[in-house]
């Protein structure tokens, strides 16, 4: 599967947890939805999808293999060049956790990064 724009993939909030009892919402996600809301510019750069919260998560799966499903997971486009602290699969690039990630597109596409 080919990226041709990075892909941010976040958890729908708020979700049912089927082992536990209760609504919730993923703080790391709600994080990059805050970012979102901060920096609205990068929803048009790139690919924002959100994700049930039920594994398996064939998109990310198809992307980084099925160990690596967790979000958020920002996926560098193919050709990207990445940032020193993204991680590796099979040849593709990816960030996982809210900082990296804003810091990543604060730098790529311009906008308020995390405050250090």
């Amino acid at each position: 599967m080919s990226l041709s724009r990075d892909t941010l993939f976040i958890i729908k909030a708020p979700f049912e947890d089927r082992a536990l009892e209760g609504t919730w919402f993923c703080t790391s996600c709600a994080t990059m939805e805050g970012a979102l809301l901060a920096n609205p510019h990068w929803a048009n750069r790139i690919d924002v999808k959100r994700s049930e919260f039920p594994r398996p998560r064939t998109e990310i799966i198809n992307l980084l293999g099925e160990e690596l499903q967790s979000m958020p997971v920002l996926v560098l486009a193919d050709g990207s060049t990445p940032p020193v602290d993204a991680k590796q699969h099979e040849g593709r690039y990816y960030l996982d956790e809210p900082k990296p990630i804003a810091r990543y597109l604060a730098a790529a596409y311009g906008g308020a990064g995390p405050h250090p």
